[in-house]
């Protein structure tokens, strides 16, 4: 079994092993120099070996003959799991009976039984388990947290959020490769859904505000069945769903790959709205919408239908810094923090129990006839702390 909470030294760089080496294992591994002394890729595997032969000649790190193989490598402590989701279950219950700890790409299980099952299972073995989305760690998700934390909108009323990619089915993707040279995995994607695939970034940064959601109303269909791709039968291209927060705080979640791009989130309060442009953007700017102040404010806001926006300083400017050179999101700062716990002895901060939420709410947004509408959720978690340099105080 690897290292407990409280043995692993400070300051050791925290051995990975990659499983999986399809497409967001390039971004995951690019974004590796960011987190140089404090994270080491021992290597990596895939049941396909071209995918593997492809990584391997990307990146030059070890790769495996087997799973158990790299499960008995004793350089590896944190597994990062970025199968496909149909396989994410089977592989952390593999790396957790191995006394890995798990960091799982989204979603933990491809129903919130499975979720919870590999959530219990870890708890039997001792071991820690972390799960994607990592975007309520960035700066852009931070700095919004703050915002809300101060008031800087007033009572939070409302939020509005869309995860809308237009018909990517329509568009040219012979492009859209990953270093390595993997193509968008197009089938896998509409196989299973726009809404596993994306709503988490939004829930993510929303319970991390708010708290566990407490109730859904959803709606899903699938709006363009022959989209060109996949032998099998494609999940819904588009959902809605209303999440109902403690406090009376309501959520209207969009997502869908047939309305235009479109990736806001805009909290809605009492003395004005806050904005964030881009959720997959770690360096998107949060503005502030001020109601009725200054005469030119409620001049815009009754002729035109919004107020003058002011944009918040940001918590951090670090990503700024590395944009041209790494992603728009650190991928890797969620499998980071977990490293970090590991370090100080306490729980990630996405830790099993919110990963399992997130599922549970996904779950319930893309196949909503599975329960009675509105749908209590079941699964809760101890609300996460912020990031320690987005807790400074004042404007």
């Amino acid at each position: 079994m690897t290292a407990g909470l409280s043995d692993t030294p400070p300051g050791r760089p925290i051995g990975l092993a990659f499983v999986g080496c399809g497409f967001m294992a390039d971004y995951y591994r690019t974004c590796l120099p960011i987190h140089a002394g404090r994270l080491f890729v021992a290597g990596a595997f895939d049941r396909d070996a071209g995918r593997m032969a492809s990584y391997r000649a990307c990146w030059g790190d070890r790769t495996y003959g087997s799973l158990d193989e790299a499960l008995a490598d004793p350089a590896v402590e944190i597994v990062v799991n970025l199968t496909d989701p149909h396989s994410h279950a089977a592989v952390s219950h593999a790396a957790i009976a191995a006394g890995r700890h798990v960091y799982s790409e989204k979603p933990l299980g491809m129903t919130y039984a499975q979720a919870r099952g590999v959530r219990d299972a870890a708890r039997r073995q001792g071991v820690l388990l972390s799960g994607a989305p990592c975007v309520l760690l960035g700066e852009a998700a931070q700095t919004l947290w703050k915002a809300v934390r101060e008031e800087r909108a007033g009572r939070v009323r409302l939020v509005y959020a869309e995860i809308d990619d237009g018909m990517i089915h329509r568009l040219d993707r012979s492009s859209w490769t990953s270093p390595s040279g993997k193509p968008w995995p197009a089938a896998g994607e509409f196989e299973v859904g726009c809404t596993y695939e994306h709503a988490g970034y939004v829930v993510a940064i929303l319970a991390g505000l708010f708290g566990p959601v407490r109730r859904i109303t959803a709606f899903s269909a699938l709006l363009v069945p022959d989209k060109g791709v996949g032998a099998g039968g494609l999940a819904p291209d588009f959902s809605v769903g209303c999440l109902e927060f403690d406090g009376g705080i309501v959520a209207r979640l969009t997502n869908s790959v047939v309305a235009p791009y479109d990736h806001r989130l805009r909290i809605v309060g009492d003395e004005g709205v806050l904005e964030l442009g881009e959720v997959w953007d770690f360096a998107a700017p949060v503005r502030l919408r001020r109601r009725a102040g200054s005469r030119l404010a409620r001049w815009s806001e009754r002729r035109l239908g919004y107020a003058p926006r002011t944009r918040l300083r940001p918590v951090r400017a670090s990503h700024n810094g590395w944009r041209r050179r790494y992603p728009d999101m650190d991928w890797l700062c969620g499998v980071r923090d977990m490293a970090e716990a590991l370090r100080e002895g306490r729980r990630p901060r996405l830790d099993d129990d919110f990963a399992v939420h997130i599922t549970e709410v996904t779950e319930l947004l893309q196949h909503p006839e599975r329960r009675p509408r509105p749908s209590a959720v079941e699964s809760s978690f101890a609300a996460p702390t912020p990031m320690p340099w987005a807790m400074e105080t004042g404007r």
